[in-house]
């Protein structure tokens, strides 16, 4: 709200009051009351732990798909999986993010064949906002959600249209010294009172070979992305609505040995990817009862991969082909009254899958289909502003795994305005696949050793418990908003899908175990002006599975992460951010050719970022570890140092020997400088 705008509000009432005694009739002209919604903000009355993350906030990195727009959130880390295929993966509570339930609009996309790099499908200029929420999920949204839920909300056809403004398109284009190029575009348009049309476009390519250390690997993947959907929303009488979209990608990825020096027979890696999908969501609320109304859900996709990692000719190559072709339905019905609602329904998900993977001395070749109708019920009791209990559960027949109950339990009470306790705990289930969910953790000399099958076996359920608790305390200092939140999470699964790379230094097993997590942070967040504001936040985590029988840190996990980050507006609409991250060293396997297992060291990385707003949109600048931290060796066994330092072949024994591309936990590329425009081309910029 504006000074004027608040001085003017509070008058009012005492103006016109004296205006009436003295008989005189007086109009008062237009009130403006402003109000800046805060960019990352927890949601006050929800019983869960959900941080509600706006545009503002994605505006602050590059953000350009949705594995890069946690930069500036401290309860989510993303780091990459190997050093080869690119894949850019988030961990929540120091577990994968296969674990959180990952949707775009309580529908799934991060799942199937796409577990792997689902999250690089999702352009960041195409979202409108996203929901974390830290621990168990709702009934709602699934079985399969345990340490979390994302979900993303997309840009809206009719977002911001009316009669006066019926059409909108923006337009975004981005370049970075690692060689990525993007070009973005979305358009909207009011046909009538009730149809809206929208299309969101996205086109990626990265075409320059960098190898900043020396390696004769590709730090970036090389390769390109289509991205395209079309959405139509429908507002009609009697309390119906409706949003369809229909969407279609392709992505292909090379890395490996790719430079103009390559041996005579170089290890590459190639993954294709595609996936057209649609969706149709449909709601009615009865006009003569606000508080009853009935949504339905359908949604089809046809989805698939193409994967080859190793030397061509050879019969060492590993390829991964996959087809994945499901759909979900589901009806929820809403009702409620003073102090009490409840959303319950049915449901019904159907993946048939036609999968081959081939590894030296492995090769699976299946077919199946997962079939899984179920049924749901949540219960929220209000009976006052301080205190809510949500009670639900859910009941599913998987086809593989057979009957799932999932029960769940949230509680939250507010003794005061500004303080807010939180609780939760609940059962989740997911299958796995890890062929697919870890396909570049296989991108080394070690043979893959395995006691459970790569997919749709009953053996690949994973299962199990979490528990949570949080308070938030906000405050107001010299009129300027804080706030403090402290949460904890525990999560047990009884069941989950173990890559041990610590009994043997050439072997990887498979198979399945219990895994426990254990996660605590501190978030503290201050505006000192109006003009610039402050976050920091302190998280420890503990990751244990049980490696055959004995109970071992899991790998790639760092145990303590510090984060700081500050935000300042300058005059004439200049806006500058910088976020440090530190990552307390975190243990790393032993590996082919006599690496030894070890801790690797604790590093710091730095972004910053700096936006100009204008009529027309913002163009903005920014750099990406900023001190240049660099993992020097991601890829062991392809230099060899004794002959001047030459490339080795994959036909050459020491690379057949030695080879690991595995053992990845910092930066590759280094200090990466981006810069990037966004264009208003018709309506107003959000």
């Amino acid at each position: 709200m504006t000074t004027k705008a608040a001085w003017l509000l509070a008058l009012a009432p005492v103006w016109v009051q004296a205006q009436v005694r003295d008989t005189a009739v007086t109009r008062m002209g237009e009130v403006e009351v402003r109000a800046e919604a805060p960019d990352a903000v927890v949601q006050a009355r929800s019983t869960t732990l959900t941080t509600s993350i706006g545009r503002g906030e994605l505006k602050k990195a590059a953000c350009c798909n949705l594995s890069e727009s946690f930069e500036t959130n401290p309860s989510i880390d993303a780091a990459f999986t190997d050093a080869v295929t690119g894949t850019r993966q988030i961990q929540l509570l120091g577990l994968d993010g296969k674990y959180a339930q990952i949707q775009t609009e309580m529908t799934p996309l991060v799942r199937g064949v796409l577990a792997n790099s689902g999250l690089q499908f999702i352009p960041g200029t195409w979202v409108e906002g996203i929901q974390l929420t830290k621990g168990i999920g709702a009934v709602t949204n699934g079985f399969e959600s345990m340490t979390g839920q994302v979900n993303v909300e997309l840009l809206k056809p009719d977002e911001g249209l009316s009669a006066e403004k019926p059409r909108r398109a923006h337009a975004n284009a981005y370049l970075a010294n690692s060689g990525r190029m993007e070009l973005n575009g979305a358009y909207a348009q009011r046909l009538s009172d009730q149809w809206s049309v929208g299309t969101l476009l996205h086109a990626n390519q990265t075409r320059w070979f960098r190898d900043m250390n020396m390696d004769g690997f590709a730090d970036n993947p090389l390769g390109g992305q289509l991205n395209g959907m079309l959405r139509a929303r429908y507002w009609g009488q009697n309390g119906w609505e409706g949003l369809f979209t229909l969407h279609a990608l392709r992505d292909v990825r090379e890395g490996g040995q790719l430079g103009s020096s390559a041996p005579a027979l170089p290890w590459t890696s190639s993954v294709a990817q595609q996936r057209t999908a649609f969706t149709s969501k449909t709601g009615w609320v009865n006009p003569d009862d606000p508080d009853m109304s009935v949504g339905i859900i359908v949604h089809g996709y046809t989805q698939s991969i193409d994967a080859r990692l190793g030397p061509v000719p050879l019969g060492s190559r590993q390829f991964l082909t996959g087809m994945q072709r499901g759909g979900l339905a589901q009806v929820l019905v809403r009702e409620g009254g003073t102090g009490w609602f409840q959303t319950s329904g049915v449901s019904w998900s159907l993946d048939r899958y036609a999968m081959d993977w081939h590894h030296p001395g492995i090769a699976h070749d299946d077919a199946w289909v997962e079939s899984v109708p179920g049924a749901f019920s949540e219960w929220t009791l209000e009976p006052s502003a301080q205190f809510t209990a949500v009670v639900g559960g859910r009941v599913d027949k998987h086809s593989v795994a057979g009957w799932q109950a999932s029960p769940r339990v949230h509680l939250r009470y507010a003794p005061s305005p500004r303080l807010t306790f939180r609780g939760g705990l609940g059962r989740g289930y997911r299958m796995a696949m890890p062929a697919v969910e870890s396909l570049g953790r296989f991108a080394s000399a070690r043979v893959i050793n395995h006691s459970v099958n790569p997919w749709g076996s009953r053996g690949n359920v994973e299962s199990g418990w979490t528990a949570s608790a949080s308070a938030v305390r906000t405050y107001v200092v010299n009129y300027y908003p804080g706030s403090v939140v402290v949460d904890l999470q525990a999560s047990n699964l009884d069941r989950a899908m173990i890559l041990d790379f610590y009994r043997s230094a050439s072997e990887v097993y498979l198979y399945s175990s219990a895994l426990r997590a254990r996660s605590a942070s501190l978030q503290w967040e201050h505006q000192f002006s109006k003009n610039w504001k402050a976050r920091a936040a302190y998280r420890i985590q503990s990751v244990r599975a049980s490696f055959f029988g004995q109970w071992d840190r899991v790998p790639y996990v760092a145990p303590q992460r510090i984060m700081l980050h500050a935000e300042y507006q300058f005059r004439q609409k200049w806006f500058a951010n910088a976020t440090w991250q530190h990552y307390a060293g975190m243990p790393l396997p032993a590996g082919p050719g006599g690496t030894l297992r070890e801790t690797s060291r604790s590093f710091a990385v730095v972004h910053a970022h700096l936006r100009r707003q204008t009529g027309w949109g913002d163009a903005y600048l920014g750099v990406e570890n900023l001190l240049n931290v660099r993992q020097l060796d991601p890829v062991t066994g392809v230099v060899d140092h004794a002959n001047n330092h030459a490339f080795l072949g994959a036909d050459d024994p020491s690379f057949a020997a030695n080879f690991d591309a595995t053992r990845v936990w910092g930066p590759i590329f280094g200090r990466m400088v981006y810069l990037g425009i966004n264009l208003a081309l018709t309506g107003s910029d959000d």
